[in-house]
């Protein structure tokens, strides 16, 4: 570990927290990662948990939103935009971690959650986990 950082995340309920972030260095190619909890999407201000009941939820009204209405409109078009991507992801990943009959009925699980956009929560925890850990989480930071 190299040190922290601050870190402000919105919760669903609106309130606003600010955690610690430990950066750490690694040894292999000597750049510095910073460990994120479930709660946090990478590059997303508002919590996993807010982003899954945005997207989840298409009758809700926008004054039950932690954000305004437009805000919660670009979460869900940038979320339909990775949806395929999303599904095809975890296909392959399914594929090719077939003998691991956990982590696939995990994928099985993530996938139906998407497919029938049911009121399951936790599902995106699991998402952004599988994705980022595996390296295909799509970001657009180059710097």
């Amino acid at each position: 570990m190299i040190g922290s950082r601050s870190r402000g995340v919105i919760e669903y309920s609106g309130e606003k927290k600010a955690l610690i972030i430990r950066r750490l260095r690694c040894q292999g190619c000597g750049r510095v990662h910073h460990e994120l909890p479930d709660i946090i999407v990478p590059y997303k201000r508002y919590s996993s948990e807010a982003i899954e009941l945005i997207v989840s939820s298409s009758h809700v009204g926008k004054d039950t939103y932690p954000c305004e209405h437009s805000t919660a409109t670009r979460i869900k078009i940038w979320f339909f935009l990775l949806s395929e991507y999303i599904k095809n992801t975890l296909t392959s990943l399914r594929l090719i971690y077939n003998r691991d009959i956990e982590l696939c009925n995990d994928v099985d699980f993530l996938i139906k959650s998407l497919e029938n956009n049911s009121g399951i929560t936790g599902w995106l925890k699991k998402l952004v986990r599988f994705f980022v850990n595996s390296g295909r989480w799509l970001h657009t930071r180059f710097a």
